[in-house]
């Protein structure tokens, strides 16, 4: 029978051997340079008795928001890409940002679907699974062959930084922009 209290991997994980992709934003997963595996909590309730309240398990798990840094390419198509999908969702000057979102046009690599309505005619079918995409962090080994995938489910996009310019500055640095992301979950496969 195999021991299972020793390790089988001696090496330990390295901070910068990874690979962000979002299907929605290749612009942005081409530039990114920061990201997180996001933390999760499981909450408690508590059970009252005459001495002291007993902590019991929860049964809700709350996700922390993965959160990414990308730099900044200088016709700023990496940034627009980003910001187009949120204004698609939030549609700040009219209900057609809403519905271009909700199509899957406008912004980004999801295509616009059509279904023929009474009169024969091509009209867009409106899909919400539009306003989401999935993304997938690739965790590297120390001989950079990819070890550990974490697929994100259901994504969109909750913050995205500005961007500040200055001719001030003695050494040029190049602009970067965060981004945060909430998701219905994240699951973990070792690769092979």
């Amino acid at each position: 029978m195999a021991d299972t209290s020793q390790p089988t991997v001696y090496d330990y994980a390295s901070p910068n051997t990874w690979r962000f992709n979002l299907s929605r934003l290749p612009l942005v997963t081409w530039f990114c340079v920061n990201g997180n595996i996001p933390g999760i909590n499981l909450g408690e309730a508590q059970y009252p008795t005459p001495m002291a309240d007993i902590g019991v398990t929860g049964d809700k798990l709350t996700f922390e928001t993965l959160n990414i840094t990308f730099m900044v390419d200088e016709e700023l198509n990496n940034y627009r890409e980003l910001w187009n999908w949120m204004v698609g969702i939030g549609f700040p000057k009219q209900h057609s940002q809403w519905e271009a979102a909700l199509s899957g046009g406008g912004s980004g690599a999801i295509t616009r679907s059509m279904s023929p309505d009474a009169g024969g005619r091509d009209t867009p079918s409106y899909d919400e699974s539009n306003l989401y995409s999935d993304g997938t962090l690739v965790i590297y080994n120390s001989k950079n062959n990819p070890k550990v995938e974490l697929s994100f489910y259901q994504m969109f996009p909750t913050s995205l930084s500005g961007l500040v310019f200055s001719q001030q500055e003695a050494d040029v640095e190049y602009l970067r922009a965060d981004a945060s992301f909430r998701f219905l979950y994240y699951d973990f496969r070792t690769s092979i």
